[in-house]
């Protein structure tokens, strides 16, 4: 966190109550009092990046959501989706490994998560930005997929 704004002292009862509805209740900042002044905190732009990247990889549908979507947007099949995962090329040991847990990924989970790299691979196959891949399992809604 990082200090965003302070209210040095003396200050008033109204600009008090000003400054804590304005930078905590509007923008969310931690109100701290020290003994000079009234201060807010708030997230740096790296820590808001990663929880907002964190919030994203928990993302997650079912299967049949999944597949679902990408039949209703792309007109592929589950084997179809096989079939671009078993085609991976691959020439090194973490690629192998990289294409196994994919093939487990897809064969074994109940549901996917956004944050697991199979999704970005088979969107990229697809033509579907991370972007647009994003925008769909925030919403289930399959346009996602199609809209630009």
């Amino acid at each position: 966190m990082e200090l965003k704004q302070a209210l040095e002292k003396p200050y008033t009862e109204q600009e008090r109550t000003n400054f804590i509805v304005y930078y905590n209740h509007q923008l969310g900042y931690e109100i701290r009092e020290t003994e000079i002044a009234l201060e807010a905190w708030g997230y740096t732009q790296e820590e808001l990046d990663q929880q907002e990247a964190e919030r994203i990889a928990k993302l997650h549908l079912t299967r049949g959501d999944v597949f679902r979507a990408l039949l209703l947007a792309k007109g592929v099949t589950r084997t179809m989706i096989r079939s671009i995962i078993e085609t991976m090329p691959v020439s090194t040991e973490e690629e192998i490994i990289a294409k196994e847990m994919a093939l487990i990924d897809f064969d074994e989970a109940l549901e996917f998560y956004r944050g697991v790299a199979l999704i970005d691979t088979v969107g990229e196959q697809l033509g579907i930005t991370p972007e647009q891949m994003t925008k769909f399992f925030e919403t289930n809604d399959y346009h996602e997929l199609i809209t630009e």
